[in-house]
């Protein structure tokens, strides 16, 4: 048998009275104090910054992913990460080739546009692509050359083109090809040119932008060329398309705002009377706003950037806020028999007191856990709702319980039912008797058979991945883009090493240690292996070996050295492949240089969050090169493995939390088991749902099943707390805490519902995947405390607690001033 320590009981009842009594005392001086609070707060959005860089919002500076950007940055002598854009262009003709003259027009006249961009120079003669310049020369190479045999190219082989002594890759850049060894001949579909552009200079900054803005737009018009189709990628139109979702978001949440008020009219018109009803509307809902703004103030007052997602936290708390409101209108109608109005505050603090502030901790509790989250984006959209519900639920004393107290209407009476009817003549009775009866245990079990097994049916089909689509709204053309190069990363996708301590490759036994680690990285599953890698060495030697070709012929034994790099260098036209420096002999001294692995298979990213993983595991192995990969995504690359077991443990630790705050209030072991048992359940389904409805297992739902776990606390801690509270019958316990909480559950749940309703057609990944999570929460919320949670309350409570205190099991009063519950208070 579960049942309420008397203790903890009382000690929280005496708490809640002392409130109650000040907030009576002084209502004024309470609601002037909030006011004067969230003025101060909100003063801090002066400071608002919102975070214009993509990679910020998925990776911290201290991540692995972090540093290894630093070292690609300083590697290229690049202060900040410069701007990237590819274009993708497509022949429209299902024959056609973009080496086709015409084809080749139309692809110049956007080539020319960012190369004119990137190519602006600065106050010290440096172009804005320096010093990645050189990145589309394949493209350029082959298409002159394709020009000059009009048309036709048939003097190397794919994908590597000889020039000038060199093997020449084009693998990065064309996709879809036909190549034909016999006539030597090449044709492809599809090409993809790369640009990138320093953001160390507000006027190559500004030429780039105008420039992808200007492409962009173009990109939308099919028409635009008649000879091929074209796409463009960029960080800025990837950040602008992100607003752009969040502003669609917010748009949207407008129409979900009003359908909230109009609920929340229908519920405090009948509470209340007429003439209160519009203070109380405004306060409701003022209330969780207000906290909301003064919670992004303080985010700002704390130096933190804002992120486009947080647009959903204003209406998030607003449909999280007005459940409280509506419990407390609930008991203060409930209470009206008292006519003295301090007394009646203090009842119903007394009676609402702890279950708001169960429910309250554990939602600040579960997004406070959601702080912890690597993503950064999400770290902070959860440390600004946390703080916002925390404000919220300080303002529901402050505020709103002191605005019900002033507008009071001593001359409102709820009408009354004319007559006393049996509780078996009641729908609640009715569910009452059938939730304790053997036919509601069988039906909550097949329920529970049904829903676990397609919850782990679910769970076990869940794909651990995350595209980068799923940031975007879904019409945008940035969608296409990231389709489109996908056959070229499943070809050939690029990984660039570089190396800060090179091996001496005149000291063979150094020289075979690097040998010995580039085969482990190309023994790396995904990785091209048999020498596929780009790495300067192996063109290098060749020219080394000609150099000293005389001393070969004379008989002397071939040893490699740095000393010809210099001149190669100047030969290629010094692109950025190494980085060296003589010494005072004279001596060519190689400080880093950069290699290049391909992939293959790579448009799936979770192959690629594993094959980073391997990577970084050989070069962690062999330190004596000092080796760092950089991959231009990896900031979202090194969350996608670990999210399985963050998902994990993030929820236990969010459940334990949840179970030592129902401890604190409940103070029964058997009665948290209970407790946690559901929520757990609740978390479980959740998962399972939310693999049914087409999410994958990404930072996304990992975030988004924590904060439901705090969710779902609120549908069960007020059933839990107002059953131990009662007394009676199992059967009688169950009636009085659904007859409280019951109505209060279903319109705190419709709110959530209604204020979340429209993000569902937002067409961004994000956003409608957290309303799923909020719809789904809800409905499996709702099922679990109104069903599940009292049959097995009932099932392991068979004995009756103060059967001769409990009222007469053969009829009760349903006039609004007869207590449901006989909780006998006044000694409080």
């Amino acid at each position: 048998m579960v049942t309420l320590q008397p203790t903890a009981r009382m000690g929280w009842d005496t708490i809640s009275a002392v409130v109650a009594r000040i907030l009576a005392a002084y209502p004024v001086y309470s609601i002037l104090l909030s006011i004067l609070s969230i003025l101060a707060l909100s003063a801090g959005l002066v400071n608002i910054r919102l975070e214009p860089d993509i990679r910020k919002s998925f990776s911290p500076e201290d991540s692995d992913a972090g540093y290894e950007t630093r070292v690609w940055l300083e590697y290229y002598g690049l202060k900040i990460y410069p701007e990237r854009a590819f274009c993708i262009f497509t022949a429209k003709s299902e024959n056609g080739s973009i080496l086709q003259e015409e084809a080749l027009r139309d692809i110049y006249t956007v080539d020319n546009r960012l190369v004119q961009a990137v190519g602006l120079r600065d106050g010290d003669g440096r172009r804005n692509c320096d010093p990645l310049c050189d990145l589309n020369s394949p493209f350029h190479l082959l298409a002159n050359q394709t020009r000059k045999n009009n048309g036709t190219t048939a003097v190397f082989t794919y994908p590597d083109m000889p020039y000038s002594g060199l093997d020449i890759f084009l693998g990065l850049h064309f996709s879809n090809v036909d190549f034909k060894p016999p006539t030597h001949r090449i044709s492809s579909r599809s090409l993809v040119l790369w640009y990138f552009s320093r953001s160390d200079t507000p006027e190559g900054k500004l030429a780039f932008k105008d420039a992808i803005d200007e492409l962009f737009d173009l990109s939308k018009n099919s028409s635009a060329f008649e000879n091929v189709e074209f796409t463009i990628f960029s960080d800025q139109v990837a950040n602008r398309e992100m607003i752009r979702g969040a502003i669609e978001a917010t748009t949207l949440m407008t129409i979900g705002f009003f359908l909230l008020l109009t609920q929340v009219i229908i519920v405090i018109k009948r509470l209340s009377s007429i003439k209160m009803t519009a203070y109380l509307v405004a306060t409701s809902l003022l209330t969780p706003m207000a906290a909301t703004i003064a919670s992004f103030g303080a985010i700002c007052w704390m130096g933190f950037p804002s992120f486009s997602i947080q647009c959903v936290t204003p209406f998030l708390v607003l449909g999280i806020g007005v459940d409280d409101a509506f419990i407390l209108l609930h008991r203060w109608k409930h209470h009206i028999a008292i006519s003295d109005t301090p007394r009646r505050l203090e009842q119903v603090i007394v009676d609402v007191g702890p279950s708001i502030t169960i429910t309250s901790l554990t939602n600040i509790i579960a997004f406070g856990i959601g702080f912890f989250t690597p993503t950064p984006q999400m770290s902070l959209f959860c440390l600004t709702a946390s703080l916002a519900l925390l404000l919220d639920y300080i303002f529901t004393y402050t505020i709103l319980a002191p605005i019900v107290f002033l507008c009071n209407d001593p001359t409102y009476q709820s009408v009354p039912k004319d007559e006393t009817i049996s509780k078996a003549d009641t729908w609640l009775a009715k569910y009452s008797r059938f939730v304790c009866s053997l036919r509601g245990r069988i039906v909550c079990i097949f329920v529970l058979i049904g829903m676990y097994g397609l919850t782990t049916y679910g769970v076990m089909t869940m794909r651990t991945t995350f595209e980068p689509a799923k940031a975007f709204p879904s019409n945008s053309k940035l969608v296409d883009s990231l389709s489109n190069i996908k056959p070229v990363f499943n070809r050939y996708f690029p990984i660039t090493v570089i190396v800060n301590n090179p091996p001496n490759i005149s000291n063979e036994i150094e020289y075979d240690s690097f040998h010995n680690m580039m085969n482990r990285l190309e023994n790396v599953p995904g990785i091209r292996g048999d020498n596929r890698s780009l790495i300067f060495l192996p063109q290098y030697e060749a020219y080394d070996k000609l150099a000293n070709s005389f001393s070969i012929l004379l008989g002397d034994k071939y040893r490699p050295s740095y000393d010809s790099l210099p001149n190669w260098m100047d030969a290629i036209g010094n692109p950025p492949l190494v980085k060296y420096h003589l010494d005072e002999k004279n001596k060519t001294v190689v400080t880093s240089f950069r290699l290049t692995l391909l992939g293959k298979g790579m448009s799936e990213w979770a192959e690629r969050a594993r094959a980073m993983q391997h990577i970084r595991t050989v070069l962690r192995e062999e330190q004596q090169f000092n080796a760092t990969l950089f991959d231009c995504d990896s900031a979202i690359l090194s969350i996608i493995l670990t999210v399985g077991t963050d998902l994990i443990g993030s929820i236990a630790v969010t459940v334990v939390c949840m179970a030592i705050v129902c401890f604190v209030f409940i103070a029964n072991f058997n009665a948290v088991a209970v407790i946690t048992s559901i929520i757990a359940s609740i978390c479980y389904v959740l998962v399972g749902g939310l693999s049914l409805w087409g999410a994958d297992l990404d930072p996304v739902i990992q975030v988004d099943v924590l904060l439901a776990t705090g969710f779902s606390v609120d549908y069960t801690a007020h059933v839990a707390y107002n059953y131990f509270r009662a007394r009676g019958s199992p059967q009688e316990r169950v009636y009085s805490s659904l007859a409280e909480m019951a109505m209060p559950m279903c319109e705190a749940g419709l709110s959530t519902f209604l204020c979340m309703l429209p993000l569902i057609f937002v067409p961004t990944y994000a956003i409608v995947c957290f309303a799923k999570t909020v719809f789904l929460v809800v409905a499996i919320g709702l099922l679990h405390g109104l069903f599940i949670l009292p049959v097995v309350l009932a099932l392991f409570s068979r004995n009756s607690i103060d059967e001769k205190d409990a009222p007469p099991p053969a009829a009760i009063t349903l006039a609004a001033d007869q207590p449901l519950v006989d909780k006998n208070l006044d000694a409080v």
